[in-house]
C-alpha cells in the first residue's frame, strides 16, 4: 500500500504544467469561496456588535415584574444585585440603569422615547454609545452642562434640536403623577439602527432618580458583559440561582432575531460552500477526465506489471487527493492574508445601499475565517474532487 502512496505522489510531479494547472483551478476556487464566507462572517460580527455592544449587552437583569412597558414602580436594589455580580467571577462589568418612558418636548414638537438613567464610568464598559458621537456633535456626559440629556441625530432632527437646546421631558413616576423638567442636549449620537435611534435616549442616573419617586438604591436594569462570550449561557446560570426573583435573560432571548441570525448564518455558510464546490468540481470534470485518459498507456503498462485494477483507481484518488490538500492549503492561504489585510481597513460596501438607509449593521465588512469553515472546506473539497475523478477512472479500468 506504501508504493501507491508513494506513487501517487511522485505522479504529481511528473507532469508539472497538468498538475500546476489543476491547483491553480482549485486553489483559485477555494480562495473565491473562502474569502466570500469570511465577508459574510464578518457581516454577521457586525450585526452581533451592533445590537450586543451598543443595545442588549451580553446579559440583563430585571425585576421579575418589570416588562417592556417599563413600570417605573418594578424596581431592584443595586446594593443586593452588587454584591451578587462581585460573587461571580466571569463578570467583568456591569452598568445599573433606570428605564422609563418619556415624552421629549420642544418648541416645535414632541416625541415619545425609552429613558435610560445610566453612570458614565459603567456605561461606557459595557456600551459602545459613547463611540458613536462625533466630534461636533457634543460628548457623553463629560460636559458642564447642567441635566444633560444624550440623544439620536434622529431625534434632534424631528425635535428640531442642537447641542444645548432645550428639552422639556415629561415622565410617569411610580405613584402615577406626570414630572417635567427641562433638559439641555448634551451630545448627538448615531447607531447603524434606526429603530433603536428613533427611540432610544439617555441622561445621568442622578438626574433622573429625584424624579421617579423612588428610593436611591432603586435600579430597572443591570446591563452585564462576561469574560468570555461563550460563557453567557453558563453566567445564567449561576445568576439565575443566585437571584431567584430576578428575570436574568441573554443576548439572543432579549432580541431573539440574532439568534435566528445566528443559526441560519451557519446553515448558509455551508450550503453555500457545498453548492459553490460542487459547481467547481462539475466545471474540473473534463479537465479530469482528459488528463486521466491521456495517461492509458501508463495504467496499461502498470496492469501487465500486475497492478490490479483496483490499485490503479486507488492510486488516481490519492493523486487527486494529494493534489487537493496542496490546493486547498494554497487557496487557505491567499485568504487568510487577504482576511489579515483588510481585517483592519475593512472594507465598505455602502456603495451597495442607499446613503441614508440604515439596517442594523455597519457598511464597513472586516473579514474573518474561523476553524468550522477550515473543516468544512477540508472535508468538501477533497470529497467532491474524488466524486468527480470516479467516472474517468471507471472508463479507465474499462
Amino acid at each position: 500500500m506504501k508504493i501507491i502512496y508513494k506513487m501517487a505522489f511522485r505522479n504529481i510531479f511528473r507532469k508539472k504544467g497538468r498538475s500546476g494547472l489543476i491547483i491553480i483551478i482549485i486553489a483559485l476556487g477555494v480562495f473565491a469561496a473562502s474569502f466570500g464566507v469570511s465577508l459574510s462572517n464578518g457581516w454577521s460580527e457586525s450585526v452581533y456588535r451592533e445590537h450586543i455592544d451598543m443595545q442588549t449587552s451580553q446579559l440583563q437583569i430585571h425585576a421579575n415584574k418589570f416588562s417592556d412597558a417599563n413600570e417605573v414602580a418594578e424596581f431592584m436594589d443595586k446594593s443586593v444585585v452588587q454584591e451578587t455580580l462581585s460573587a461571580v467571577d466571569e463578570v467583568v462589568y456591569a452598568s445599573y440603569r433606570l428605564k422609563t418612558n418619556a415624552l421629549l418636548s420642544t418648541a416645535y414638537t414632541s416625541v415619545g422615547l425609552i429613558l435610560i438613567g445610566v453612570d458614565r464610568d459603567e456605561e461606557i464598559k459595557v456600551s459602545s454609545i459613547h463611540s458613536t458621537i462625533g466630534s461636533d456633535d457634543g460628548n457623553f456626559f463629560e460636559s458642564d452642562i447642567v441635566r444633560p440629556i444624550v440623544i439620536s441625530k434622529s431625534s434632534a432632527e424631528r425635535l428640531n434640536a442642537g447641542i444645548n437646546s432645550k428639552i422639556i421631558l415629561s415622565l410617569q413616576d411610580s405613584s402615577g403623577e406626570i414630572q417635567r423638567t427641562m433638559f439641555r442636549v448634551g451630545g448627538l449620537y448615531q447607531t447603524n439602527s434606526t429603530r433603536f435611534d428613533n427611540t432610544t435616549a439617555f441622561v445621568k442616573k442622578s438626574d433622573l432618580i429625584p424624579y421617579l419617586n423612588i428610593p436611591e438604591e432603586a435600579i430597572h436594569e443591570v446591563a452585564i458583559v462576561v469574560k468570555d462570550f461563550r460563557q453567557c449561557d453558563e453566567v445564567k446560570h449561576k445568576l439565575s440561582q443566585l437571584l431567584p426573583r430576578h428575570d436574568i435573560k441573554k443576548w439572543d432571548e432579549l432580541y431573539p432575531l440574532l439568534h435566528l441570525i445566528n443559526a441560519w448564518h451557519g446553515i448558509a455558510t455551508f450550503l453555500f460552500l457545498l453548492l459553490f464546490f460542487i459547481a467547481l468540481g462539475v466545471s474540473t470534470t473534463n479537465f479530469m477526465m482528459m488528463s486521466v485518459l491521456e495517461r492509458k498507456g501508463e495504467f496499461r503498462m502498470l496492469n501487465k506489471v500486475g497492478m490490479a485494477g483496483n490499485r490503479i483507481g486507488l492510486m488516481i484518488i490519492m493523486e487527486t487527493l494529494f493534489t487537493t490538500l496542496i490546493a486547498i492549503s494554497i487557496g487557505l492561504l491567499l485568504c487568510v492574508l487577504a482576511a489579515e489585510t483588510f481585517s483592519k481597513s475593512g472594507i465598505d460596501i455602502k456603495f451597495l445601499f442607499d446613503n441614508n438607509s440604515r439596517h442594523g449593521y455597519s457598511t464597513v465588512i472586516y473579514p474573518t475565517i474561523n476553524n468550522r469553515d477550515f473543516v468544512h472546506i477540508f472535508v468538501l473539497v477533497p470529497a467532491i474532487s474524488i466524486i468527480a475523478t470516479l467516472s474517468p477512472i471507471k472508463k479507465v479500468l474499462k
